[in-house]
């Protein structure tokens, strides 16, 4: 089997990830901050260990602001909802997959929010202070197209946001574990990311990094195993925002999975994304039968073949070996941008665990199916 659909979740795991989540499920797995023994401890320590973990690497100076959540939409969700107040304005990109544009929508009625949309792709100095209001509280932005790769300029969207007083909000879905963020050089009010994905870990964990530790507004209420006579949630991060039990074992694999790529080298997992892509692209472009919508090496790769259907390539594909994903991909404004909107694409996306035989193998069964 070829895998290439690691934009959805990366598989296979690295052995390592394998054996630390075993090791939990089987020696430590206690509930966390709930109980008086050794396993409760234990589970406690693991995750505070992935805190640091995760802040680390993204050269962020606060563990305690990193809050662990089920995914990265449920992230996105409790930072968009806790943020933005009655009135506010807000400008998303043109990329933005509905885990940001649902909650931004929902508030349209709920709070009175209204937002405007920027271009991926252009001079953001120029394209984006003109959609500042006075009432603009902040500017949300995905830093790699979850369908067609596109890569946002995430130095000028924060050097713009820190000029105007504005939030910044990083949807790192396809990027973290594949693209060096450094949040010291390139600073975010708050950086969004799964655990499944880039990152290695297994499905269950995502996780939001707050630059400030001021309080925000809760979508989700329950124990915190702090403060159980309050009845509102802690003022603290990360008790405030992480109600309930927290998923050990998904926790554990994505800082096993954070482990990997440090030993691997973040930059060689860059470059090793990069050549894989340029190897899928130029097959791609090569094959007459086939409409390529983007072309850089994201690892994020979007196509199709004329006069078939999306979902019938993917379905020849897997018939085939190969793993792909087919459909409008959660990003509607992504594919109205590339006039996709009908059918949407066939994606194709790569991670670190690929190898250019998985390029070979599908150029070849793109030649046989448009042949």
């Amino acid at each position: 089997m070829i895998y290439l659909d690691q934009a959805a979740t990366t598989f296979p795991k690295p052995a390592s990830v394998i054996k630390e989540y075993n090791r939990c499920i089987k020696e430590y797995c206690g509930n966390p901050g709930r109980s008086q023994h050794r396993l409760s401890f234990m589970a406690s320590e693991a995750i505070y260990s992935a805190r640091e973990n995760v802040a680390d690497f993204f050269n962020f100076p606060s563990p305690e602001n990193v809050v662990f959540t089920m995914n990265a939409t449920y992230a996105l969700n409790i930072a968009i909802k806790g943020l933005l107040r009655n009135g506010d304005h807000v400008i998303i990109s043109d990329i933005e997959h509905n885990s940001v544009l649902r909650p931004v929508t929902a508030l349209i009625q709920e709070r009175n929010i209204s937002f405007s949309v920027f271009k991926v792709g252009e001079d953001l100095y120029e394209s984006i202070p003109p959609l500042i209001r006075k009432n603009t509280k902040m500017i949300i932005a995905s830093h790699v197209s979850n369908v067609f790769g596109d890569i946002t300029d995430i130095k000028a969207i924060s050097d713009i946001a820190g000029k105007h007083g504005l939030l910044f909000m990083l949807d790192a879905s396809q990027s973290a574990g594949h693209i060096p963020i450094d949040l010291l050089k390139t600073p975010v009010d708050v950086l969004c990311a799964p655990g499944h994905k880039g990152l290695l870990g297994i499905q269950g964990c995502g996780f939001a990094i707050f630059k400030s530790k001021d309080a925000l507004s809760t979508i989700i209420e329950g124990g915190s195993g702090s403060d159980s006579m309050n009845p509102s949630m802690p003022d603290l991060l990360p008790e405030r925002l992480e109600a309930g039990t927290l998923p050990t074992p998904a926790i554990v694999s994505l800082s096993t999975g954070i482990d990997f790529l440090r030993s691997a080298g973040i930059e060689n997992v860059q470059k090793k994304i990069e050549k894989l892509s340029e190897r899928i692209n130029a097959s791609l472009r090569d094959n007459s039968k086939i409409i390529l919508y983007n072309n850089n090496n994201s690892g994020v790769i979007s196509f199709n073949i004329k006069n078939m259907d999306p979902s019938f390539v993917a379905s020849e594909l897997d018939g085939m070996g190969i793993c792909v994903r087919s459909g409008l991909h959660c990003s509607p404004l992504a594919h109205k941008k590339y006039g996709t909107s009908e059918k949407g694409t066939v994606r194709v996306s790569v991670g670190f665990l690929n190898e250019e035989k998985d390029a070979d193998m599908l150029e070849k069964a793109l030649y046989k199916l448009t042949r």
